[in-house]
């Protein structure tokens, strides 16, 4: 033991090698094992890192965090869909949720875009964007026609294919097309529907709706 010790102690340190670079010289002094070990550690886990994050499954935390509020929006959205008809009142409150918007656009673009085009300026299917409708403008409309299709013109009844809160994520993305301007917007189709004239509808319907939960109230015996 004490020979060894005394092996260690003699071996050479701090030596100064034989070459040099611009009239440096350096010494021969090794870095520490575990150093090295944390350096060839990085090298080969940051191509891993770089594949699996950011062209494989993993998310980042920017992502988490979109899918975990999206993911409650989505489960807020069917409670609403469970309680009931689905209403325009409804349909603007996913509308006001930058998450479901985000997962309404990424649907739109992936299913909807080769009918309507990529920015709802209509190729197949109608132009999204105008005031003129075919199947009705209101929320609720836009909502059942995305729900039931029109397969007689070719649109698939999407209710078998995606899940309420998704459609409605959906109807709200569409919403949000009126009144912009894409490129190469195909002419108008359907029925004008003036937006305010949409909103006061939807607001009658609303209130009557609510009025008829109160009024005539069941007679006792």
């Amino acid at each position: 033991m004490h020979d060894s010790k005394k092996s260690r102690s003699s071996e050479p340190r701090d030596e100064i090698l034989d070459h040099e670079y611009d009239g440096i010289r350096e010494y021969d002094n090794p870095l520490p094992r575990w150093w090295v070990g944390i350096f060839w550690i990085s090298i080969i886990f940051t191509p891993i890192y770089i594949l699996f994050y950011h062209f494989g499954p993993g998310l980042l935390a920017h992502d988490k965090y979109e899918h975990s509020v999206r993911e409650f929006y989505e489960r807020q959205a069917r409670e609403l869909a469970a309680m009931g008809e689905v209403t325009d009142e409804t349909l603007l409150t996913v509308k006001a949720n930058p998450a479901m918007l985000s997962e309404g656009g990424q649907i739109f673009r992936s299913k909807c875009s080769q009918c309507h085009g990529m920015f709802g300026e209509g190729n197949i299917g109608p132009n999204l964007t105008d005031s003129y409708w075919i199947h009705g403008g209101r929320p609720t409309d836009i909502y059942h026609t995305i729900t039931e299709g029109v397969p007689e013109k070719g649109m698939l009844t999407w209710k078998n294919q995606l899940p309420p809160a998704k459609i409605m994520a959906v109807a709200a993305h569409v919403m949000t097309l009126q009144g912009t301007s894409p490129p190469n917007p195909k002419p108008p189709q359907g029925e004008l529907v003036e937006p305010e004239a949409a909103a006061e509808k939807t607001g009658a319907s609303e209130e009557s709706r609510k009025a008829g939960s109160t009024e005539n109230p069941p007679v006792g015996p």
